[in-house]
């Protein structure tokens, strides 16, 4: 069965002015809600067919569609006008940014206990997504789950549930600061693509930048860990590699650090389902069969994925994590 992902015509509704961003490198987004009710979201693409002027808010008809092969740093969504429904002046004085609730973001700094913020290693990706009183994400190794209530800038978050696999420093530290700032954040800030979560005394413990998702398809993902069928999630070896390539087609391949594979997959919205892989018959040393063998194996539990800025995460209908991936830089 082939990657669904069917043509649609969308009513954006587009704010009055551009806001600075983060793509591939800094830019000025959009403001573009599908909701007239909702909260805007910063939108990375372009709308062929439909020329921006700042100061009018516009109620707009896109077709919205895949693109073949779309490069890595390039959206997997065409975006087609159809029809300029209105095009009213902005309020004198209105401003439109971004808020607090929308985007995804992914965690850059945090408090190490002694109050001072330290960047988050670049291989530990923990988010934290708002919407509707839940917040949740990845903790940097596990997924988590939580409730909030907002009153202005006040923000009080209430831990939740959380998955509970083991996985490789500095993931399992970064994720224990995390949560700790979460339980002690009493208010936020947000200025451009950036937010802070600052705890009583109004000191930052945590620090987060608006994360871009990459597409499934047209990107190598290399392995950054894999469950080893014995309830641990463990790094990559050592001069070995493990990548995924998931063509439109409904294909996936790759190395799985010894030999290449190939196999089918489908995915249902975030649901997916990869198929019993066929493989070359290298022979390499004994600890990278074993690691070639359990990744395959661990490939077949997978039943959610999830796509958060350059990362992927394959995990069990329960939450337990399969595999992770970055994009190749």
């Amino acid at each position: 069965m082939a990657l669904r992902m069917l043509r649609r015509e969308a009513t954006f509704f587009v704010g009055s002015e551009l806001v600075d961003c983060v793509g591939v490198a800094p830019m000025k987004c959009m403001l573009v809600k599908e909701d007239p009710n909702g909260e805007y979201q910063f939108f990375y693409s372009q709308i062929e067919g439909f020329t921006f002027e700042p100061g009018y808010t516009y109620e707009l008809r896109v077709r919205v569609e895949p693109v073949a092969n779309a490069p890595a740093d390039a959206s997997s969504l065409k975006y087609t006008l159809i029809e300029l429904v209105s095009k009213e002046p902005a309020e004198e004085g209105a401003m439109e940014t971004a808020t607090l609730e929308g985007p995804t973001w992914q965690l850059t700094a945090i408090s190490d206990g002694s109050g001072a913020l330290v960047d988050v290693p670049a291989d530990v990706e923990a988010t934290a997504l708002f919407e509707e009183g839940r917040v949740g994400g990845s903790g940097g190794c596990n997924r988590y789950g939580a409730s909030y209530t907002l009153d202005g800038a006040s923000l009080t978050i209430m831990p939740g549930p959380m998955t509970l696999m083991a996985c490789p420093e500095p993931q399992m530290t970064v994720e224990q600061q995390f949560m700790a700032a979460l339980a002690a954040t009493a208010s936020y800030q947000i200025d451009g693509d950036q937010l802070a979560l600052l705890d009583a005394s109004g000191q930052s413990v945590a620090a987060f930048v608006v994360q871009v998702p990459a597409s499934l398809t047209g990107v190598e993902w290399v392995a950054i860990n894999y469950n080893n069928g014995r309830e641990a999630v463990v790094s990559i070896l050592l001069d070995t590699e493990i990548t995924a390539n998931f063509s439109e087609d409904g294909r996936l391949s790759g190395s799985a650090g010894c030999n290449n594979y190939m196999t089918g997959y489908t995915v249902d919205d975030d649901a997916i389902s990869i198929e019993p892989a066929a493989t070359t018959r290298k022979m390499c040393a004994e600890d990278v069969m074993q690691q070639e063998s359990a990744y395959l194996s661990a490939l077949l539990l997978a039943e959610t994925f999830n796509i958060q800025g350059d990362r992927l995460e394959l995990r069990t209908a329960d939450g337990a994590l399969v595999a992770s991936y970055h994009t190749r830089e």
